[in-house]
């Protein structure tokens, strides 16, 4: 049993969200393995982050941590595990990491790589975000890492056998997840059907006519949306880390249209139902072994 710091921008304990329930997922298999863990949000005592000495997971951390808390963490050589959700701290914009030739020598990407070379461990969420992210930051290559996918689970994303028609995407309206892309799909396919879910962030632009935004629905609908439709469409215009929604829809019996930015559909095992559960249903046990072989060395 060891104890644990997560520093995170929101509570994932009572906050949703895609990363704050991949860290809600492990964060509990990290109790069940005995691990005493706090959380230190912008609004928590960061003086208390700094004064401790066990090690730190680094999740989601830019709304409200100076770099300068990181650097004195390396200065105490407190052992840190940074899980990427996406691309920061290296890009400000996450989602919208662009991978110009201007990224490799970016201010963002200077002031954080020596802190990110005294990592414990890295760890991605697939091996196109490791990939992406070695592209800016090759010197990053020969640092402890893991390669690890969001934990969703199977108990809650199955086939229910109920009719299916037409398409559904999650969150592609929004600019960092495709949104000119999807929209000229829609275009290019008037025969199909298009439901959005999560919203239209730009209403004042009217949708194709065959497209419907019903807006974003509770996390306990979404099995049975996901079952309602036969296509799942995603298709992003910069590298996505994983894609949640997307492993949701596939488990829930949905196929997929997508394209090579997607970072689920970068594992050679993302290619039946079967490996996907087994490899999703280990992530959180996978994510503590690696943590915990890293840290008895």
């Amino acid at each position: 049993m060891a104890k644990f710091i997560w520093v995170q921008d929101l509570d994932f304990i009572i906050e949703g969200g895609g990363a704050q329930n991949t860290d809600r997922a492990h964060f509990t298999e990290g109790i069940r393995r005995g691990h005493n863990e706090s959380i230190v949000t912008p609004q928590g005592n960061i003086d208390s982050l700094l004064a401790d000495n066990s090690p730190v997971i680094i999740s989601n951390m830019m709304a409200g941590f100076s770099l300068q808390v990181f650097q004195q963490l390396v200065e105490r050589n407190r052992p840190c595990i940074w899980f990427f959700h996406d691309y920061q701290p290296l890009c400000k914009y996450r989602l919208f990491y662009p991978m110009l030739r201007k990224c490799k020598t970016c201010y963002r990407k200077n002031s954080w790589l020596p802190i990110l070379l005294r990592a414990k461990l890295l760890i991605w969420l697939s091996s196109l975000h490791r990939e992406s992210w070695l592209w800016s930051c090759p010197e990053l290559e020969d640092v402890p890492y893991a390669v690890i996918p969001s934990p969703v689970d199977p108990n809650q994303f199955y086939d229910l056998n109920l009719p299916r028609d037409g398409v559904v995407s999650v969150s592609s309206l929004f600019p960092f997840k495709g949104r000119e892309n999807i929209l000229r799909w829609a275009t290019e396919h008037p025969e199909v059907n298009i439901t959005f879910i999560s919203g239209n962030p730009l209403p004042n632009e009217p949708l194709p006519p065959n497209c419907q935004d019903i807006g974003p629905q509770p996390f306990s609908l979404l099995n049975e949306i996901y079952n309602r439709h036969k296509t799942f469409l995603h298709l992003p215009g910069t590298p996505q880390p994983f894609e949640r929604s997307l492993t949701e829809a596939y488990l829930a019996g949905c196929d997929i249209i997508g394209n090579k930015l997607i970072g689920a559909l970068s594992y050679n095992w993302f290619k039946s139902r079967e490996e996907v559960v087994e490899h999703c249903s280990n992530s959180s046990k996978l994510f503590w072994g690696k943590i915990e072989e890293v840290l008895s060395t």
